[in-house]
């Protein structure tokens, strides 16, 4: 899921004129400037579309003044640079170069052979020896699943492909007269091994976040970004001593006009969305990719069982991550999606891995708790719930209507849909639910407007119920949980359903 614009703009310029005073900013000349060779296959202008024009005239500016002493960092700047330009920048492949001859990391001298590999014949240079010693980076790392996909670029063979069918139902019992939501709890222990996506955890190209290293190591807590994913998983560190491993550096492969990364045995699955490729930070040669700035459960599950994480944090965003979830729980590893707007494709799902949305987290006696929060509904009573028809970024409003449709297929309910077409219009639901005498809504917070306006309506009435959908990654949710913990819960996708028989 892409930062709104909106957001974007603000955080630019705030960060913009935090970071001049840092200590890894200078002004530098632009230098080494290259033709590029075949033009790459990805649309890397289609990207800029998608924010207003002056996102794109303020990230420029930023990173022309940006310098940073690591040369992966530097190269990637590079890259951001000639993305944002069009003015070709092929002096990036000699700061990889540099890595991928000096470093003693493993973990680094794959993204640099990796990158090099992939950037190659857009600078008039052929990469596969590149990738090649790329594959086998990744195999002192036991990544065979990366290294067997980057042998077949090497090759110039055609992957291996393949479906990911999610396997979900509900079992509702007959005369089933109630339902809770939220009783769905998973115990994160200590020293739980916890494989996040890099975008918004690690690093932020799009807020100038850039400073990690990549070198394969946990992050301390106040390493972490403080914001949406980031911000979720340093809830999770407040409770436990776990580690978190950004999980960078996922091969990906073109089928049929879609882009895929592999599972763990190097079988491209999982879609991954197109913006993601077109970051400048992406690379892709032919039919094949690499992206270093991960973004969702799919561009990350691979590497997730390959590196042996218990649990998984990322973005939900999209039917290829909601697979790539299910193909992790049916290995028993457990995965949190804050942003949730595709969970509903999950809802009854099988398998030994618990799989959570936008779930309350706590503290409990040196172990952080997630989700755990059961409150009831009839199956006759009106819920109300938020939708849209609009596209990005208002989009994930339907996130409530999604679930409780889905919902509404194994168990009639009496739903009341509710269509917005901006933020801070929950006044719309709350106030349908007044006329019609609804104790019941599904709604998103994601603004200051949204969180106040939702508490007032529940300190109204003890009988007032809302579920959160889609809001974990912003400020308000975990307050809401904590606040009301009797009225405020989640999308379990493991409704318990009670019958007055």
């Amino acid at each position: 899921m892409p930062i709104a614009p909106h957001d974007v703009c603000v955080r630019a310029v705030t960060r913009l004129a935090i970071a001049c005073v840092g200590v890894w900013l200078c002004v530098t000349p632009l230098i080494g400037q290259t033709t590029a060779g075949q033009p790459s296959p990805v649309c890397h202008e289609c990207f800029w579309k998608i924010f207003p024009p002056e996102f794109r005239t303020e990230s420029t500016a930023f990173y022309t003044r940006f310098v940073a002493t690591d040369p992966l960092v530097a190269g990637d700047v590079d890259y951001i640079l000639w993305r944002s330009t069009g003015v070709a920048r092929c002096v990036a492949r000699q700061r990889y170069r540099h890595v991928a001859e000096d470093s003693r990391s493993p973990f680094r001298v794959l993204s640099a052979r990796a990158m090099l590999g992939f950037t190659g014949p857009e600078c008039q240079e052929d990469g596969r020896d590149d990738l090649r010693a790329a594959a086998r980076a990744a195999r002192e790392l036991s990544r065979k699943g990366t290294a067997l996909s980057l042998e077949t670029a090497a090759a110039g063979r055609h992957p291996r492909f393949a479906d990911e069918a999610i396997r979900a139902s509900l079992h509702v019992p007959a005369g089933a007269t109630t339902f809770v939501l939220g009783a769905t709890r998973l115990e994160v222990a200590p020293g739980t091994r916890i494989g996040a996506q890099v975008e918004r955890v690690a690093r932020d190209w799009v807020s100038y976040q850039m400073q990690w290293n990549r070198d394969g190591r946990a992050l301390a807590r106040d390493q972490i970004l403080d914001y949406h994913e980031g911000a979720f998983t340093r809830a999770v560190l407040d409770g436990v001593n776990a580690q978190v491993f950004p999980l960078s550096g996922t091969p990906i492969a073109r089928n049929g006009g879609h882009w895929f990364a592999p599972d763990e045995n190097g079988v491209f699955r999982f879609a991954v969305l197109e913006d993601k490729v077109q970051y400048p930070t992406s690379h892709v040669a032919g039919d094949f990719g690499w992206l270093e700035d991960t973004h969702g459960i799919s561009a990350i599950a691979g590497q997730a069982l390959e590196r042996g994480m218990q649990l998984v944090i990322g973005c939900g965003d999209s039917e290829g991550k909601a697979e790539a979830a299910f193909h992790l729980a049916q290995r028993g590893v457990h995965v949190v999606m804050p942003a949730d707007r595709f969970q509903d494709l999950l809802l009854g799902y099988r398998g030994p891995g618990v799989i959570l949305g936008g779930a309350p987290v706590r503290q409990v006696k040196g172990k952080s708790v997630l989700g755990d929060q059961p409150v009831a509904f009839s199956v006759r009573e009106p819920i109300v719930v938020s939708d849209t028809k609009r596209a990005y970024p208002v989009q994930y409003y339907d996130a409530p209507a999604r679930y409780f449709r889905r919902l509404s297929q194994s168990v009639p309910l009496n739903l009341v849909f509710v269509d917005l077409d901006d933020d801070d219009q929950i006044d719309r639901v709350l106030s349908r639910a007044d006329a019609i005498g609804a104790t019941a809504v599904g709604v998103r917070v994601m603004t200051g407007v949204e969180d106040e306006r939702l508490r007032v309506w529940l300190k109204g009435a003890a009988q007032r119920r809302a579920v959160l959908f889609h809001s974990a990654l912003y400020p308000y949710a975990q307050g809401l949980f904590r606040d009301f913990p009797r009225q405020v819960t989640f999308g379990d996708l493991h409704p318990r359903f009670h019958s007055s028989n």
